[in-house]
């Protein structure tokens, strides 16, 4: 069983990072691959874990038939939409699994 983690468009995560980065070492600049360098990092700890921002999904249908169709979910697979944080506070997540009904013309994984 995969996890999905459905993120925020890309620049909005990047953004996200550098703040991160200004805030607990300031006068550090933060790279411009920082976003990238820290999903590669996850990904390679995380086998069964895949992480897609909005705009990569095919935006034709409901999510778990895009996330079916573009990124092999399967059925039972669990989804997490994440949203942007705001201020100190975590982002908030929405879970679910991709329902039975869903079917997978071509694995995309």
């Amino acid at each position: 069983m995969s996890t999905f983690y459905v993120l925020p468009p890309r620049e909005c995560m990047e953004q996200a990072a550098a703040a991160f980065v200004a805030r607990v070492l300031p006068g550090v600049p933060a790279p411009a691959t920082l976003w990238e360098d820290l999903l590669g990092l996850l990904v390679a700890g995380c086998p069964e874990t895949f992480f897609v921002h909005r705009e990569d999904l095919p935006g034709d249908g409901e999510l778990a038939e895009d996330l079916a169709i573009g990124f092999g979910a399967e059925p039972g697979d669990v989804v997490a939409e994440v949203g942007l944080a705001a201020g100190p506070a975590p982002a908030r997540v929405r879970r679910w699994s991709v329902p039975a009904a869903v079917s997978n013309p071509g694995s995309g994984r």
